[in-house]
């Protein structure tokens, strides 16, 4: 089976996704990555693997439809020729050596649910399509006031949309980015942190609805948001990621370190 790798990245250093690929390094293992127009696109070999920077650049936003968009151009560029395609940053670490990787992956869709319950504000509020929430939190108030003043509800008209959240990193099988390529992605245009229900929303049928505490596990993801927001992992963590090879993560959140990568599959082989 062919897999595609979808990577959002920026910064001035590419040496953490330069490991991963390196890891996954194969011919049926093909990456393509976005990085952010406001930095320079970074220099990536494979031996074996295709590696294509996407053409099309913008400046991501946390928080706004900018990831979303940076998503889908991804989704448009992979095409549908992929058995899977996989969503990660720059700043995961592959936790399956490339022959496990492609052995593993069964079902339909890896994406994570949780409860939406409280969170319908995200896309019920009008907010603006290019502010990066992180870093203007006031901003983010003042709409959020704004909103409720108003009794602003973009979702009162569209009764046949339910809104469903998780992580936004996800791999599913590449027939379903036709699906969320071809959808209507208006709801999510002026919401924020559309990232956490785009897929979700639009997969929703996938939804059982037993929520459980780690949403990640459900993607095959291993993210620590116990330790920090999220955790990163540093060198005292290494044995820990050791015993989480080929199991039933696929990648490991955050990573900022290549060398703790080197260190993890230093006696490993595929």
């Amino acid at each position: 089976m062919k897999h595609a790798i979808m990577v959002i990245g920026y910064g001035e250093n590419a040496g953490v996704l330069q490991e991963t690929i390196n890891v996954l390094d194969d011919s049926d293992i093909d990456f393509y990555i976005h990085w952010d127009k406001r930095w320079p696109l970074p220099k990536l070999t494979s031996q074996y693997s295709k590696v294509k920077l996407v053409g099309k650049r913008i400046a991501v936003k946390w928080g706004s439809f900018t990831q979303v968009e940076a998503e889908k151009h991804l989704m448009q560029v992979v095409g549908s020729s992929y058995d899977y395609i996989h969503l990660i940053s720059a700043m995961d670490m592959p936790l399956m050596t490339a022959t496990y990787f492609k052995r593993y992956f069964t079902n339909d869709v890896y994406v994570g649910f949780s409860d939406p319950e409280g969170f319908e504000y995200r896309l019920e509020g009008y907010y603006p399509n290019h502010v990066d929430f992180r870093k203007h939190r006031l901003t983010f108030k003042l709409y959020r006031l704004f909103n409720r003043f108003f009794k602003v509800n973009r979702l009162k008209d569209n009764t046949g949309f339910c809104v469903h959240k998780g992580p936004q990193w996800f791999s599913i099988k590449g027939k379903y980015s036709l699906e969320l390529l071809n959808s209507d992605l208006s709801m999510f245009e002026h919401s924020c942190f559309p990232d956490e229900e785009y897929v979700q929303s639009i997969l929703g049928r996938f939804d059982t609805g037993d929520y459980s505490e780690d949403d990640n596990a459900q993607a095959a993801r291993y993210i620590d948001w116990h330790r920090g927001g999220p955790y990163v992992f540093t060198d005292k963590d290494i044995p820990e990621l050791k015993q989480l090879v080929n199991t039933d993560y696929a990648f490991a959140r955050k990573v900022k370190d290549s060398k703790i990568i080197e260190l993890v599959y230093n006696t490993m082989s595929n």
